[in-house]
């Protein structure tokens, strides 16, 4: 698609003008707020104060990623708190609450949007009000993601810097594997697996359990840090299968934050899979996720702990689903077996793909690809430059998890059997990172649709490339509902 015609209607401008609509907004929460005396004023002083701050940022300052972030969780806020606005100062206020609100969202979607420079193979991101709203949700999610996230500050952030270079140094002594591949030792089948029943969500399925049997290099940083993390040496994972015979498998690979069975089963949409598609599937575990956990958050020291431990997440990922491979072709009588991942599980996916040759399939969907490059992206300013005035920079991290990257590790699936799935708006994994890997890949079959991270789910051309990637790989006889492959290089 040719990008050059939005050259001159996106051009961002030195100021954005369409943001004193939101400082208006938070002007009037503040005055209705305080209005109805001091409880109901410091309710409305949540989205008011966020609605101003960020209204004014936006357009005194447009460009910073976060401004937009935090307007569209001031406009959630401001939205939640309307119809008790409502009750207090009249339908009239109420009425126009809700509208500002939505306004607010909306615009905060337009802004992701409008400022932000794709890649010149990325299709252009339709700039309709159902997409403005899907990124709109994309960064009211990022608000939350970063003001809880773990950020480096103090001894943390030194000890990211020392680690590091420490790991840099080991690279660079050529005491680490040469090549990537030989990083990733191949792991043996688990000998002691338990199976249990459960329910959730309407569905019954088995709760696998085996030893993960990781253990990272002692020597390496982080290492005693990262062992320590006890309920994290159990693998778990979520199974489903038919009782007449051997069947296809597919392997499921979830986001960060999820590894819980109803959020898991909602993703994978297993009712398609399993029931209509009859797959035989398995919804693996990632470290530190769902009963894997380390802190009360799932997926909390994953991406958001020390800059080292990504390295350790990553090589045990790898190590954990290919266990869960070799059981399945060890017990199951599998014919075929194929992968699907979203988001954190779409770049194991990938990574998988530079691992296990015998693959009916590797389907991408929305993928990281880099993951340094995404922290540092979303990662506040102020930590960025204190991590570069210790003398860190991005290219520094990148090279020291290198040896977890599937970038750094040709694809041993076959051309044809590798898909790529990718939002043109999605504002948590940027276009660019699914684009890097298709080049990476070959430029295989690849679907771009016309909406953002969370929309994913509801985006009737993404289950239609899905079902047709099975079929094309073996794995399904037929798909259902006359859905057929749509690609865009």
């Amino acid at each position: 698609m040719n990008r050059e015609r939005d050259t001159e209607q996106r051009d961002p401008g030195r100021w954005f003008w369409p943001a004193l609509a939101v400082v208006a907004t938070g002007w009037l929460w503040l005055a209705i707020g305080w209005s109805q005396g001091p409880g109901f004023g410091l309710l409305a002083s949540v989205p008011g104060t966020l609605l101003l701050a960020t209204g004014t940022a936006l357009f005194l300052w447009p460009g910073d990623r976060q401004i937009t972030h935090f307007m569209a969780f001031g406009a959630v806020c401001s939205l939640l708190l309307a119809l008790p606005a409502a009750g207090l100062g009249g339908l009239l206020a109420g009425l126009v609450l809700v509208g500002l609100s939505l306004l607010c969202f909306w615009l905060a979607g337009y802004a992701a949007l409008y400022q932000d420079a794709l890649p010149d193979d990325v299709p252009a991101p339709v700039m309709g009000a159902r997409m403005v709203a899907k990124v709109a949700l994309d960064e009211a999610l990022l608000a939350y993601f970063v003001a809880t996230a773990r950020l480096p500050s103090g001894a943390r952030l030194a000890r990211d810097v020392a680690e590091i270079r420490q790991l840099n140094d080991i690279q660079a002594s050529e005491t680490m594997p040469d090549a990537v591949g030989d990083w990733h030792r191949a792991p043996p089948a688990p000998d002691a697996v338990r199976m249990a029943w459960r329910r959730a969500g309407g569905h019954d399925f088995e709760h696998l359990r085996f030893e993960s049997g990781f253990r990272p290099d002692a020597d390496l940083p982080g290492a005693a840090r990262w062992a320590d993390y006890a309920g994290n040496h159990e693998m778990h994972a979520w199974v489903m299968r038919h009782d007449d015979g051997p069947r296809p498998w597919l392997m499921g690979i979830h986001g960060y934050r999820m590894g819980e069975p109803m959020i898991d089963f909602s993703l994978f949409d297993v009712d398609y899979l399993h029931r209509r598609l009859g797959l035989n599937l398995i919804l693996p575990i990632l470290p530190l996720h769902g009963p894997r956990r380390a802190y009360k958050r799932s997926g909390s020291g994953y991406l958001d702990g020390q800059l080292v431990d990504v390295l350790h997440a990553q090589s045990q990922a790898a190590w954990d689903l290919r266990r869960c491979l070799a059981w399945i072709r060890d017990t199951q009588q599998a014919s075929r077996i194929g992968v699907l991942g979203y988001s954190l599980g779409g770049y194991n996916t990938a990574l998988l793909a530079g691992l296990e040759a015998d693959l009916a399939c590797v389907i991408a969907g929305i993928p990281l690809a880099d993951i340094p490059a995404v922290t540092w992206r979303h990662m506040p300013l102020l930590q960025q430059r204190q991590l570069e005035a210790g003398g860190l920079c991005l290219p520094d991290i990148q090279n020291a998890l290198r040896p977890v990257s599937p970038l750094a590790l040709p694809p041993r699936v076959a051309h044809a059997r590798r898909f790529i799935f990718a939002a043109t708006g999605d504002q948590l994994v940027p276009p660019e990172q699914p684009q890097r890997l298709w080049h990476h890949w070959g430029q295989p079959a690849c679907h771009w649709y016309q909406g953002a991270h969370l929309s994913v789910r509801r985006e009737a051309g993404v289950r239609a490339f899905v079902a047709d990637a099975l079929v094309r790989s073996g794995l399904a006889h037929d798909a259902p509902d006359g859905q057929s492959l749509t690609t865009t290089a």
